[in-house]
């Protein structure tokens, strides 16, 4: 009886270790997801975009897209989420471009044309080279980064790392061992590879900050969005919770990104423009933001 009981112990202890090993092995796929197609900004559907290659600070090309905007306005420094690549999620920024705001997509290591393999250090360090090529190179004194889902980790790095004059994040997680926490995947947290710390840069970034999450989703639960907001030691920052939004909707359903492009002009003043909110996925009325003076919070957070 206690060979049979030592004879199943010992079974279940290599099924679990052969378990931990697979799931260590191909969690960079099951996260990170990369997609390896390609097709320029014309392809797209996004012809306000031209291609700026950027070169990591270890020697890897990477691509990145950049509209060009008004000289007044902020650039945006946006990071998608995973399972896409640039053309995936370009197109949905178009509103940002029209209403003037110069626009920057750095793509992710091993996705459509970028080379070398991502991971959280790389992710980081790919940030920081983003937020400087942009300034530095393409002359934007006001940069606001924005993330969405996984992007929302390399915004909350760009923005905390290299002090942005703003932050949006859309349907951000706290970490990464969080998340991985409220998925029905056991032990998966023992073995996790990248921890993805949002919170670790949105407890030290004191700008303005904006967390949009829908109350639908299910992939990210809205707390995670909530706990970032209440751990920000930000002054002028605002939570929006997007009734029946769920994950995808809340980035892919352009009418959504009105939001975004509200707290974004009452910040940074708005010309008249009409903004088109129904290209995409969704068909709602076109409408004119008026300019507004700036946001009393903007100067002091202008030298954060």
């Amino acid at each position: 009886m206690l060979k049979k009981i030592l004879r199943a112990a010992a079974a279940g202890a290599a099924f679990v270790v052969v378990y931990l090993v697979c799931l260590y092995a191909v969690q960079d796929y099951l996260i990170f997801y990369p997609d390896r197609f390609y097709a320029g900004p014309s392809s797209a559907g996004a012809p306000a975009f031209e291609e700026r290659p950027l070169v990591t600070a270890d020697g890897h090309l990477i691509m990145a897209w950049y509209a060009k905007g008004d000289a007044d306005k902020p650039a945006i420094l946006f990071f998608h989420g995973n399972a896409g690549q640039l053309a995936t999620f370009a197109p949905h920024l178009k509103a940002y471009i029209d209403a003037g705001y110069p626009v920057f997509m750095p793509e992710y290591r091993g996705f459509g044309l970028s080379g070398g393999r991502l991971s959280e250090e790389t992710m980081y360090a790919d940030a920081v080279v983003a937020f400087n090529y942009l300034k530095d190179r393409l002359g934007h004194d006001k940069i606001v980064v924005f993330g969405y889902s996984m992007g929302t980790a390399a915004a909350s790095a760009a923005a905390g790392i290299c002090s942005a004059d703003a932050l949006i994040l859309a349907a951000p997680f706290y970490s990464l061992e969080r998340e991985v926490g409220d998925k029905p995947v056991p032990l998966a947290r023992l073995v996790l590879k990248n921890r993805l710390q949002s919170n670790r840069f949105i407890a030290a970034y004191p700008g303005p900050l904006l967390v949009v999450h829908g109350s639908e989703d299910k992939l990210i639960l809205p707390y995670h969005g909530r706990e970032l907001f209440e751990l920000s030691p930000a002054a002028d920052k605002e939570f929006f919770l997007a009734e029946g939004v769920d994950h995808n909707r809340l980035f892919f359903d352009d009418g959504n990104h009105r939001t975004m492009l509200d707290w974004l002009n009452r910040r940074f003043g708005a010309g008249r423009r009409r903004l088109d909110f129904s290209p995409l996925n969704t068909r709602l009325e076109s409408f004119v933001i008026l300019a507004e003076p700036e946001c009393p919070h903007l100067s002091a957070c202008a030298d954060v």
